[in-house]
């Protein structure tokens, strides 16, 4: 009987162990999907767009001055850790594509988007042509835009001539639109978010640099 019961138990482990086998397979099937390569390394999706937070990189008052335009998308990870991190890494290259996309569609283009911040607390900024205007401020590290009666708080990284307005996957579709993409919608945005969501520590958003 003893032996019985050591022989079902070692076949039940056995079997365990090949869902488990199976799991990893399929995971790495979707990850591979994502980037379009199931051979890809962590190592060589990582696009040199992605950029690790550090709060001492976040935009002061004394450096924000000044006229920036849009560039490209923004991924920020709050820790390198997540860099070594395959699905991390692949979702970051599949998000990098979708928010470039998706951001030229509502007139965040290198050509047609670009924001000019003033010493006097006054902004102002373009987007396919029409202008906005309001009031800027830097509090506990957070830049603040405020349009008319609205108040927008980005979350923000400067690395020498580049500016990054960054925010949680859950807040991506209020930051577009408080910057003038007035008609994006949820919908259009919905691959982006439910990657971003799913990695701890992911910020996405855009890339300004210094005219």
């Amino acid at each position: 009987m003893k032996k019985n019961i050591i022989k079902y138990a070692a076949m039940a482990l056995m079997l365990m162990s090949g869902a488990s086998a199976n799991a990893q397979i399929d995971l790495g099937s979707i990850l591979g999907g994502l980037s379009g390569n199931s051979g890809s390394t962590t190592g060589n999706v990582i696009s040199s767009l992605t950029s690790i937070f550090s709060s001492d990189k976040q935009a002061t008052a004394n450096n924000i001055v000044g006229t920036w335009a849009y560039d490209s998308p923004a991924i920020v990870f709050e820790s390198d850790d997540l860099l070594t991190k395959t699905g991390a890494a692949l979702a970051a290259n599949k998000i990098e594509a979708k928010l470039q996309t998706t951001l030229s569609k509502y007139g965040i283009t290198k050509e047609k988007f670009n924001i000019t911040f003033k010493e006097d607390g006054t902004f102002s900024e373009t987007i396919k042509g029409k202008t906005y205007s309001g009031k800027w401020t830097v509090i506990d590290s957070k830049l603040q835009l405020t349009y008319s009666l609205k108040t927008m708080e980005i979350t923000t990284q400067k690395e020498g001539n580049k500016l990054m307005f960054v925010t949680d996957a859950t807040k991506l579709l209020t930051l577009v639109q408080s910057l003038g993409a007035k008609t994006a919608t949820s919908s259009s945005l919905s691959t982006i978010t439910s990657l971003a969501k799913n990695i701890k520590g992911m910020k996405v958003g855009l890339t300004l640099v210094k005219e």
